[in-house]
């Protein structure tokens, strides 16, 4: 929002909660699974960023929370395509092209290539991950369908502040296949934000990240000791963990993070 506002957007916020005193702009409560929420459309609208799901399956109900994301993600494409609105930013996760592999196992790695980008295909493995997938799919269906730009971001995870660096020693219960990636709120903002001005059509899907590993090792170690089994997309040697290029090319969008 603080960054919009700052571009001389005009932002109309939603959420479960009212604003806290921190918030740059009102917010509107609204429960959106209730499927009224629908009838009201936002006619008018430049775009909508989707960003309202439960942000976890972990200590959840893993039902509920693919239930109730995958309904807010319908009534709100469903209420964009009544509204007219022709650009939907969605926040999906990571954890839609991950397998289950923390430090303490000694599976091997699922990855299907690397460097990680958000055109490899959706493997998910928990209930979040599941309806973070579907939900990239639900926004292809309204893109098809209905004529609308869908961009995805399948962000990783996400932190105030840059990663220190330093950090050589990976614990129990680190997420192997994210490959290390993370961002920082700002960059996370700055993505959507490019997302929102660039002269795109059709559907896009996106993996925006730090373009360093938090993990500071350098890249063959990474590789030899985490992913020895999984191929290296392109010719010669593996030169970063996440392939930011179509976002440079796309986007013009770099991580300033780092």
């Amino acid at each position: 929002m603080r960054q919009l506002l700052d571009a001389g957007d005009r932002v109309e916020a939603y959420d479960a909660v009212p604003a806290s005193a921190d918030t740059p702009g009102p917010v509107r409560v609204e429960n959106l699974l209730d499927p009224r929420t629908v009838d009201a459309t936002w006619r008018g609208a430049d775009a909508v960023v989707h960003l309202a799901n439960h942000a976890t399956s972990y200590g959840l109900d893993g039902r509920m929370v693919f239930t109730e994301n995958v309904t807010m993600n319908y009534h709100v494409l469903e209420r964009a395509r009544l509204g007219g609105v022709p650009r939907f930013i969605f926040a999906s996760s990571v954890q839609a092209m991950r397998v289950e592999r923390f430090s303490h196992d000694d599976q091997p790695s699922q990855v299907r290539e690397l460097p990680l980008s958000g055109a490899l295909p959706a493997t998910p493995t928990n209930p979040y991950a599941l309806s973070k997938a579907l939900g990239e799919e639900q926004l292809r269906y309204f893109v098809g369908c209905h004529g609308i730009t869908g961009i995805a971001f399948r962000f990783p995870a996400l932190f105030p502040q840059p990663r220190p660096r330093g950090i050589t020693e990976v614990v129990p219960q680190v997420p192997l296949d994210e490959a290390f990636a993370w961002l920082t709120y700002a960059d996370a903002a700055r993505a959507v934000g490019q997302a929102l001005r660039r002269p795109l059509t059709g559907y896009r899907c996106y993996l925006p990240a730090s373009a360093r590993p938090w993990l500071d090792w350098p890249l063959e170690r990474i590789r030899e000791r985490y992913f020895p089994n999984v191929p290296v997309a392109g010719d010669g040697p593996l030169r970063a963990l996440v392939d930011l290029s179509q976002l440079a090319e796309e986007l013009d969008w770099r991580p300033q993070d780092d």
